[in-house]
C-alpha cells in the first residue's frame, strides 16, 4: 500500500483557464479565452444553394488533396504539405473551379486536411474521403475577410452568398475571430469565435472537487449530488422509432431521405437537451465557486470495445458495451470544457486511485471500495459514500484547500 501526497499549492499558479488552456499567474491578471456563439441563419433558396456549392467545392478540394498525397507517397515516398496544395488553387481558380466560393474557405479545407494527417501521425486513424452526408461545414479563418456580421441588419454577409438573415438572440461579445457556417439537421447555423476575457477569480468564493460517474452525473466534495438525466434512455423511444422508419424505406429512394431526416433531427433533439443540462450544470458551478478540480480523463480510451480479438476474445463484452453507452450519454468531456471557459479557474488532476484512496488517511487499497456506493478505508476504518470520497481526494490533489461540507442535495 502506499500514500497519495498532494501537490503544492503552487500548482494553482498554473491552473488551466479557459478553452485555451491558459494560464492564471499569481497577479490574477484577466486570462484571454475562445467562446463559440451560435446563430441560426435563414437563407433563400438561391442563398442555400450557393451555400451548398460551398460545401461542395470544399469536399471536392479536401478529397483531391487527400488522393494526392496518397499518390505521391506510394510513387516517391513523401507527400506534398499544406504549403504546396494551397499554392495549386491558383490555377484551380484560374480555370474556373473555384467560382463563388471564396479563397480563404478553400485553403483551409486543405488546413483540415493537414490537421486529419497530423493526427494520424500522432497516431489516430488514417484520413478518409469525405461524402456528401459527412461534410457539413465550411470556415471563414479571418473574421471580416470573406464573412461579416450587419448587428443592426440582423444579417451575415458571406463572400458568394450575399447578405443572409439570421436570427441575432444575443450580441457578440468579444472580438471575432473565424466564423464556421454548418449545414444541420434543422438548417443552417453560423459559429462564430470570440476572443474575450476569462472570468476574474474571486477569493472569497470556496473550492470544489467534482467526480463525475454514471450512477450520478456528479458528485460534489461538498455533498452536493447532481443527478444522471440519462438522455439517451429519454429519447430512446422517438429515435428507435426514426430508426425503424429508416431500415423499412428502399435506399436511394426520397423516402429514405426523409426518413433519414427525420432520424438526424431525433437525435440532434437529444444533443441539444444533453447540451442544455451542461450549460445549466456549469453555469450553477461556475458562480458559486471559485476553483474547481476535476480528473484529466481520457474519455476516448474509457470507451474502447472490449470484444478483443479472435485468439484473444474478450470477456464481458456486453457489460461493457453498456457501460461505454452510458459514459457517452453523460457527455464528460462536454461538461469539462464548458466549465473551462466559465469557471475562473479549473484544474484538472491524474484520475488514478481517486475511488481507492482514503480521503482521510491516504492509504491507496482497492479492498477499501466495497461496493459502487461504499466506502471503507482498510486503514484507519474511516466509512463515506465513494464517490464523495473521490471527490475529495480530487480536491486534495490539487492542494486547494480545505474542504466545505454542505448538506446533501438532490439536483
Amino acid at each position: 500500500m502506499s500514500m497519495i501526497s498532494p501537490p503544492q499549492p503552487a500548482a494553482l499558479q498554473r491552473a488551466r483557464i479557459g478553452g485555451l488552456g491558459l494560464c492564471r499567474g499569481p497577479s490574477d491578471v484577466p486570462a484571454v479565452t475562445r467562446r463559440t456563439f451560435v446563430y441560426k441563419l435563414r437563407p433563400t433558396r438561391a442563398q442555400s444553394q450557393a451555400l451548398e456549392r460551398y460545401l461542395d467545392v470544399t469536399r471536392t478540394v479536401y478529397n483531391a488533396g487527400l488522393e494526392q498525397r496518397r499518390a505521391a507517397y506510394r510513387l516517391t515516398g513523401a507527400s506534398p504539405n499544406w504549403y504546396a496544395q494551397q499554392r495549386e488553387l491558383k490555377d484551380l481558380r484560374a480555370a474556373g473551379l473555384l467560382e463563388g466560393c471564396h479563397v480563404h474557405a478553400v485553403q483551409d479545407a486543405l488546413r483540415r486536411l493537414d490537421r486529419a494527417f497530423a493526427r494520424f501521425f500522432a497516431g489516430r486513424g488514417f484520413p478518409r474521403f469525405r461524402g456528401h452526408r459527412h461534410h457539413r461545414s465550411f470556415t471563414f479563418p479571418e473574421f471580416g475577410n470573406g464573412v461579416s456580421l450587419d448587428a443592426q441588419a440582423k444579417r451575415l454577409r458571406v463572400s458568394g452568398v450575399g447578405s443572409v438573415k439570421l436570427r441575432l438572440h444575443r450580441p457578440l461579445a468579444g472580438r471575432p475571430k473565424t466564423a464556421t457556417v454548418v449545414r444541420k439537421p434543422d438548417g443552417w447555423h453560423v459559429h462564430i469565435v470570440c476572443e474575450v476575457e476569462g472570468p476574474p477569480h474571486e477569493p472569497g468564493k470556496p473550492d470544489v472537487g467534482i467526480d463525475v460517474g454514471v450512477a450520478a452525473f456528479a458528485t460534489l466534495s461538498t455533498r452536493e449530488w447532481i443527478e444522471n438525466p440519462r438522455h439517451a434512455d429519454r429519447h430512446r423511444r422517438r429515435v428507435e422509432r426514426a430508426q425503424r422508419r429508416v431500415s423499412r424505406r428502399r435506399r436511394g429512394s426520397n423516402r429514405r431521405r426523409n426518413a433519414v431526416a427525420l432520424l438526424a433531427k431525433a437525435k440532434q433533439t437529444e444533443a441539444k437537451a444533453r447540451r442544455d443540462f451542461h450549460h445549466k450544470i456549469s453555469r450553477s458551478i461556475a458562480e458559486r465557486y471559485g476553483t474547481v478540480v476535476v480528473e484529466d480523463l481520457t474519455v476516448a480510451t474509457m470507451v474502447r470495445s472490449a470484444k478483443g480479438t479472435i485468439e484473444q476474445p474478450g470477456c464481458n463484452v456486453a457489460q461493457k458495451r453498456g457501460l461505454n453507452r452510458s459514459i457517452q450519454d453523460a457527455g464528460w468531456s462536454q461538461f469539462v470544457l464548458m466549465l473551462d471557459y466559465k469557471a475562473a479557474r479549473v484544474v484538472k488532476v491524474d484520475p488514478r486511485h481517486t475511488s481507492q484512496a482514503c480521503a482521510q488517511c491516504g492509504v491507496v487499497d482497492p479492498r477499501s471500495r466495497q461496493t459502487p456506493a461504499a466506502f471503507r478505508c482498510v486503514g484507519c476504518g474511516h466509512e463515506a459514500n465513494a464517490d464523495h470520497n473521490a471527490a475529495i481526494n480530487i480536491l486534495n490533489r490539487a492542494g486547494a484547500g480545505p474542504v466545505v461540507e454542505a448538506a446533501y442535495v438532490a439536483a
